[in-house]
């Protein structure tokens, strides 16, 4: 018989909501944008204007592919963190504000106005990480020289 199997979690920490999930909620979306832009666009801008004049390609073959695969992972940690902003939402959700005698402004009534904050953020930055995707697939990634 295994002591350790027998052992409960207290009825208290079973609905605490982890501050790893809250913060990956609110921060994880926007720091893939962020990722994104500070990486996608130097890259870019570097291959086909190395010097003072434009290219009409890239300066490497694989700039396309490289490209993709950071906005591939760039979507990925964003879709991540909208997961985790998702779950602490519906976690923070399960039960009411105010339960119990908890006095206004506790932490609970906290984690849930971080979740939904984390839920709506990564939201916005999901659709922005999408759409500067899309600028792959749409813009020629070096125009013609004039």
């Amino acid at each position: 018989m295994n002591p350790i199997s027998e052992l409960e979690v207290p009825a208290c920490r079973q609905n605490r909501l982890s501050p790893v999930r809250i913060l990956l909620g609110l921060f994880g979306a926007p720091a893939a944008w962020t990722a994104q832009i500070g990486l996608s666009e130097p890259l870019a801008a570097y291959a086909c204007y190395p010097y003072r004049t434009p290219l009409s390609a890239p300066l490497w073959e694989g700039l396309p592919w490289l490209l993709a695969a950071i906005n591939m992972a760039c979507i990925g940690l964003a879709l991540f963190s909208g997961g985790m902003g998702w779950s602490a939402w519906r976690q923070a959700g399960r039960r009411p504000v105010g339960a119990g005698g908890l006095p206004a402004g506790s932490s609970k009534e906290r984690n849930r106005f971080l979740a939904m904050l984390g839920l709506m953020s990564s939201f916005i930055f999901i659709a922005a990480v999408i759409f500067n995707a899309c600028a792959l697939l749409l813009v020629p990634l070096c125009g013609s020289p004039p």
